[in-house]
């Protein structure tokens, strides 16, 4: 699978007009759609993000980190 995210910046809201955009293919599990976001994340400007999780019906939690 293929994972686009887009960050749209505002020069009223952010202070300049442009996009961010982070494309990651081969997304076939959890680890890595945590992997994609924390990355996007960090790409649209939340360089403070470190990892993503997900919690799985059973309470499992699943970081993107490997």
């Amino acid at each position: 699978m293929q994972v686009s995210i887009t960050f749209t910046a505002t020069s009223v809201d952010d202070g300049f007009e442009g996009s961010t955009t982070v494309v990651r293919d081969g997304i076939d599990d959890l680890y890595g759609l945590g992997k994609a976001y924390a990355d996007a994340a960090r790409a649209g400007g939340y360089t403070y993000v470190e990892d993503v999780a997900f919690e799985k019906e059973d309470g499992q939690m699943v970081f993107g980190d490997f």
